[in-house]
């Protein structure tokens, strides 16, 4: 077991390739950077499966599981589990609230995922956060934002590259990289492949294996 959280953690935490040149928001065309947020605002369902790593950085404490993320426009459904010993628990939210599955199969309620988290784990994780940034996009409170230029060569889309937000009483630095174009040539939408999150007390790192829109 130890073995496989080791090659686990050495697959997220290698980089495949140099990462593209970042860009100030003062340098970008603004254009480029809104019609790259258009496309991502036009998602209202999607699904990816990726390998998720988290890291308590105060306790030196570390965990890493597979992920199935569905989400819908009122709907949220992940799924944890391992090669090898199958689903280890099931966290899903609706508009009603939200349960938690562990391995056996014990369901336990909350009014959202992130508070069930919360009061489960006793971790300030900000689970609506990762919600809303998974595919790039822009939280309304960012700052310090960095872009990066892409299909530079046709009509070009500017993607976030790394920017800072406040949730959960937590500064948060979020990279974005590893990007993806799907769709059509004429209107691409570009989604993270790499997506990572950091705080004083935590690294969340989740690494895209598939997109499925």
């Amino acid at each position: 077991m130890k073995l496989r959280l080791l090659l686990l953690f050495s697959l997220l935490l290698s980089a495949c390739a140099a990462p593209p040149e970042e860009i100030p928001v003062t340098a970008i065309d603004s254009n480029a950077v809104a019609r790259h947020q258009a496309r991502v605002a036009a998602l209202e369902q999607w699904q990816l499966t990726g390998q998720l790593a988290l890291f308590n950085l105060s306790a030196d404490e570390r965990d890493a599981v597979y992920l199935e993320w569905q989400q819908q426009p009122q709907q949220l459904n992940l799924r944890f589990y391992h090669p090898l010993k199958g689903t280890l628990a099931r966290l899903e939210q609706d508009p009603s609230g939200a349960v938690y599955y562990d391995e056996d199969g014990q369901a336990y309620y909350g009014r959202s995922a992130q508070q069930l988290v919360q009061r489960l784990f006793a971790f300030a994780l900000p689970v609506e956060l990762l919600q809303r940034v998974v595919t790039g996009a822009q939280p309304a409170d960012a700052s310090a934002q960095r872009y990066q230029l892409l299909n530079e060569d046709e009509l070009p889309y500017a993607p976030l590259f790394s920017y800072r937000v406040a949730a959960e009483d937590q500064l948060w630095t979020v990279q974005l990289a590893r990007y993806e174009a799907h769709g059509s040539a004429d209107a691409p939408l570009f989604l993270p492949t790499d997506i990572e999150l950091m705080s004083e007390q935590w690294r969340i790192k989740l690494r895209v294996k598939a997109w499925k829109l």
